[in-house]
Formats: structure tokens, C-alpha cells, sequence
């Protein structure tokens, strides 16, 4: 029988995340962490002409260790001319490669796994239609990924990757819809508190707000919608938030009214960036509010009605020098991009001179509502990733506890599993009973963007309840009620 994490006593899932973070530390911090960091920093100051020169050579490595590792690349650039590749322009050399959609990603992953490189873990990702996307990932590419991270921290937040941080996401810690003593886990090795986004209410908001003020973090990260709620509870506190350096956001859009409000109320910089698991080249957003493509992580182009171009609005198309165990060049990722740009002499006031973007649509998703008044966010990676059959999927939320799906099945999977998968996954997330209601579809509707809103909710959230955390004698409000 299978166990849930969340299930165990705490002091069992305390020494799992303790243990994991002594693994992570040794693992994620040497040999191409340093190395990645080192060159990032040395050639922060390069001109475009010589991005693209390094581009270039990066490009032409990364295909033909493609073409001899995986199966895929083998018989898709069995007809390309890598001298030719060599003499042509960078832009032009992308040309002469085929794109690469997600759906033969999702379903033949081997063809795409380099066999010259060991495999050391594996990762999904919901995608853009909440069918799971799975790669692999080899050591290297693992810290080189770390490292963009680390100097995204350090350059647009000042802060160190390995300093106290609040972590919040859909990760299950806790037992949604419990009332517990510690909403937590702490990772000491990587001073990294994972707080459970699922019991950010006024039942919790004394004990967070102690565990959070005794780490004086120096970075919240994680989806905005969560981050959010915290902020709120914690606001009001004294001395809770008085450490914090930065919050960086990722998975979900960042809107803009979310964004003015947490740094009105934590005076810190709020820092988006978009990746995937995938491994996926970095855009990180800078104090000054840039989009920066980190050009050393690797090249993105857009898919426009016309074509695909260096430069504008349309779907990313992604060439990943992060990644070497699943290699992914112009790789659809589905996800939308407006105002791509290729700089080229102007440096913003931040110092950095990069290819920039205006703005990410990542996943298209809308909150989910709980009858006690939480929002989650990222609802189809919580849930459905855990859930096998999934082509595509929706899910509309109809009342607190009525839901329908609409879906695409995987041919040879029956509706009433795959329903039933759904069924029990929603009701470990949320925390109570739900009624799910399935609709089997040949094709999932696309919003005006383009995208497939992969979830809609119909229901309000409910007004939550001033929140009093008591300090001593004192008492101070640390969260106003708020339909946000």
C-alpha cells in the first residue's frame, strides 16, 4: 500500500527533508555549479556580437552530441549539413533545424534521452494542457540549472542561494484540510523552510508567523498566489518580515496588481522568472522590472503567424544549453512571449546587456477556491501529474466541492479510472470530499490567446477572517479580511 509523505508523523517527514537536503547540498553545489557560475559572471559584460559567436559554437555542440546520443536526433538530422550549420549565421543555423513539438516529447520520451550521458534523476511538469511532461536530467545539467538560479538571486536580489529561505509551492508537507501543530518542514542543510500553501488561514497564521520570524529569511520563493497569502499573514507582524532581501516568483503569471502588493507590504524587490523543469533556457526579471534572457542558459525564438523569428510576439521555441541528458532544441514549449527582443548595444541600468522580453505568459490557469476561504494556484500540477492516461485536460471548478473535467485520454486507458485517479488525487490536495463530473473530448477548447485555460473556477472566494497573532501582552492583526 502506498504511503503519502503528508501522512507521516512530522518528525519522520522532518528527517526525510533533512536527509534530502544533505543530498542536495553535496549535489547541487560543485563541479559545474562553480564552473556555471564563473562563466556566467566573466561574460556578463560581452557585446551581443560575441553572445552569438559563443551561441553559435554552443549550438553546433549541443546538436551534434544530439545526433549521436539520441534516436530521435539521429533520424531528424540525418539530412542536415553541420558544415554548412558552422558557416551560416546563428539565426540561420537554427533555421536548418526542425521544431520540436511537446507531444513527441510526452509520448516517447527514450528517443530523446542522450544514451551518452547518465541519467541521474527524473522530473515532470504539468505543460500547458496538464498532461505531465517528463525528462531526465544528468548531474551536471542539475547544477548547471542551480546556478543560474543562484546568480539570479545574487544579481537582481543580493541575497546568497544558500541563505534562510521560505519556500512555498504545491508540495504536500502537510494533510490539507487538518489543523496541525507545524505546517512545515524545515530543510537545515540548505536553511530552506517549505511552508504548506494549503494551510495559509487563521487557523495557522500564530505558529507560521513564529517559524518564519525565528528563520529571519532572507528569500520567500515560489508561486505568487501562496507567497501572496503569507505576505498578508505576516505583514502585520513585528519583525517578521524585517530580513527579507527579495521574493522571486515562478510556475504562475505574474499579474501586476500581486506584484505592487508585496512589495508594498515587504519594501522588498519581487523578482519573476520563467523556467520549466524541462530545463529550459532562464528569464529572470531584474530590479528594474527587465525580462532577461540569460543567453549562456540558451537561444529563444517565437513562433509568430508568419514564422518563427528572432524577435516579437508568439509561442517560445526554446534551444536549451542547460540540459544534456534530454536535449531540447527548438522545443515548442506552449507557452506565450510578447515583445521578444535582441539587444544590442543598449545595457539596461541593472548592467546587464541581454536579449529581453516584455512579458511571459506561462500556464493560463485561474485559482481554486476552498470552502474555508484558501486559494490554490498551479491546481493541475498538484493534482493531475500524480495521474496516468492524461493526454490534455481542464478542469472547471463549479462549486467548493463540484468539479468537472474535461479531457483527452491516452488510447487504452477507460474513463472510469482515469476519473476515478482524478477523484482521489483532488480530494488529497483539497482535503475534503469532492463530486467530479468527466467529459470525454476529441479537443479542449483555446481561450483568445491561443492557450487552453487549464482550469476555471466559477465560485467566490469566501472573506477570510482578521487574523490575531499574539506577541507577549500585545496583540497585532496580521491579516485583513480580502477577496484577493
Amino acid at each position: 500500500m502506498k504511503i503519502n509523505f503528508e501522512s507521516l508523523p512530522w518528525p519522520l517527514r522532518q528527517a526525510f527533508v533533512l536527509g534530502l537536503g544533505v543530498r542536495n547540498r553535496i549535489v547541487r553545489y560543485r563541479g559545474e555549479f562553480h564552473r556555471t557560475l564563473d562563466f556566467v559572471e566573466y561574460s556578463e559584460d560581452w557585446y551581443p556580437e560575441r553572445q552569438r559567436e559563443w551561441q553559435h559554437k554552443r549550438l553546433l555542440q549541443l546538436a551534434e552530441s544530439a545526433r549521436e546520443g539520441c534516436r530521435h536526433y539521429r533520424e531528424a538530422f540525418e539530412h542536415i549539413d553541420f558544415l554548412e550549420m558552422k558557416n551560416a549565421s546563428l539565426y540561420d543555423s537554427l533555421a536548418m533545424l526542425p521544431l520540436l513539438g511537446k507531444a513527441a516529447l510526452k509520448e516517447d520520451l527514450d528517443a530523446f534521452l542522450n544514451q551518452s550521458i547518465r541519467r541521474y534523476s527524473e522530473s515532470s511538469t504539468s505543460g500547458s494542457t496538464g498532461m505531465p511532461t517528463r525528462v531526465e536530467h544528468d548531474l551536471a545539467s542539475i547544477q548547471r540549472r542551480f546556478a543560474f538560479q543562484a546568480d539570479h538571486i545574487r544579481h537582481a536580489g543580493g541575497a546568497g542561494i544558500l541563505e534562510p529561505s521560505v519556500r512555498l509551492s504545491g508540495r504536500l508537507v502537510a494533510p490539507p484540510g487538518r489543523k496541525v501543530a507545524k505546517p512545515w518542514v524545515y530543510n537545515a542543510a540548505e536553511q530552506q523552510l517549505f511552508v504548506s500553501s494549503y494551510h495559509l488561514d487563521d487557523d495557522h497564521a500564530w505558529a507560521i508567523c513564529r517559524r518564519v520570524e525565528h528563520l529571519q529569511p532572507r528569500v520567500i520563493d515560489g508561486y505568487p498566489s501562496a507567497i501572496l497569502q503569507l505576505v498578508r499573514l505576516l505583514s502585520r507582524s513585528p519583525k517578521t518580515l524585517s530580513s527579507l532581501k527579495a521574493i522571486v516568483t515562478t510556475a504562475e503569471t505574474l499579474q501586476g496588481e500581486v506584484k505592487d502588493e508585496l512589495q508594498l507590504k515587504t519594501k522588498a524587490p519581487v523578482l519573476d522568472y520563467y523556467s520549466a523543469s524541462e530545463g529550459l533556457p532562464l528569464v529572470q526579471q531584474c530590479r528594474a522590472g527587465v525580462y532577461h534572457v540569460r543567453w549562456q542558459s540558451g537561444i529563444l525564438e517565437v513562433l509568430t503567424p508568419d514564422g518563427v523569428s528572432d524577435e516579437g510576439d508568439g509561442e517560445i521555441v526554446a534551444t536549451s544549453f542547460v540540459q544534456d541528458r534530454t536535449p531540447l532544441i527548438r522545443y515548442r514549449t506552449g507557452d506565450l512571449v510578447s515583445g521578444l527582443k535582441q539587444q544590442e548595444l543598449a545595457t539596461c541600468t541593472c548592467g546587464l546587456t541581454t536579449p529581453t522580453v516584455e512579458g511571459v505568459v506561462g500556464r493560463v490557469e485561474d485559482l481554486i477556491y476552498t470552502p474555508d476561504g484558501r486559494a490554490l494556484g498551479m491546481f493541475t500540477y498538484r493534482t493531475l501529474k500524480y495521474v496516468d492516461g492524461l493526454r490534455e485536460s481542464q478542469v472547471i471548478q463549479r462549486e467548493y466541492d463540484r468539479f468537472q473535467l474535461r479531457a483527452v485520454l491516452v488510447p487504452g486507458f477507460d474513463e472510469a479510472t482515469v476519473s476515478q485517479a482524478v477523484k482521489n488525487s483532488f480530494e488529497r490536495v483539497l482535503g475534503y470530499n469532492i463530486r467530479l463530473d468527466t467529459e470525454i473530448v476529441e479537443i479542449l477548447p483555446k481561450g483568445p490567446n491561443g492557450k487552453v485555460s487549464l482550469v476555471m473556477s466559477h465560485v467566490a472566494r469566501k472573506r477570510e477572517k482578521p487574523i490575531t497573532v499574539t506577541y507577549g501582552k500585545s496583540s497585532t492583526a496580521v491579516c485583513e479580511g480580502d477577496d484577493g
